[in-house]
């Protein structure tokens, strides 16, 4: 019985940007290298955590998802701005977070969600903001505003297709907790549209 989650994967060229990124951030401040920095290959943004979902459940869920997004159109998302969760002076995540395809995100997310409430899973949180999450610090600490800078500076100064993506499918996730960090598996890829 896998642990799901329903997400939109980024493309290669995000993901590089990001891990520059990541190194810009910790080269500003140091004594963030050892927290939790999100693996490249791992780097997303999660509509939907769904718990423990039974294999046979798994076909019903994907069906539900697809179902959910029929009637979405693909949509632009520009992933540019960095922000560290909940405030600079105590983060325990940095974040990027979009400019554009925001909104779009956020109704993704809605559907995802409505189409699996079936599963009676109801996860932590507050309410859904777009984002991929680059780090979960192990305690709260300080973000400076040179680390923020940094990724700033990279994120302006990128090209359109290393911080911007169409989105057009979701894909429902397996994750596997290990020692080294989650490791995701694709169950299904569900477009968006007929």
């Amino acid at each position: 019985m896998p642990r799901a989650f329903v997400a939109i994967p980024l493309p290669l060229t995000m993901r590089s940007t990001l891990v520059t990124c990541r190194q810009a951030f910790v080269d500003a401040d140091p004594a963030w290298r050892d927290e939790k920095w999100v693996a490249e290959e791992n780097l997303h943004i999660t509509l939907r955590f769904l718990g423990i979902v039974p294999d046979a459940l798994i076909p019903y869920v994907s069906d539900a998802v697809r179902d959910a997004l029929a009637d979405m159109e693909p949509y632009h998302l520009r992933l540019d701005a960095v922000r560290a969760v909940p405030r600079p002076r105590s983060a325990s995540l940095v974040w990027v977070q979009p400019s554009a395809g925001g909104e779009e995100t956020a109704a993704l997310a809605e559907a995802v969600t409505a189409a699996t409430s079936f599963l009676e899973f109801e996860p932590e949180g507050t309410r859904f903001r777009t984002h991929a999450t680059l780090c979960r610090a192990r305690r709260p600490r300080r973000v400076t505003a040179t680390s923020l800078d940094a990724v700033e500076h990279i994120l302006r100064r990128s090209e359109e297709r290393a911080v911007s993506m169409s989105v057009r499918e979701v894909t429902l996730f397996s994750s596997t907790l290990t020692p080294r960090g989650p490791e995701y598996e694709e169950l299904a890829i569900v477009p968006l549209g007929r």
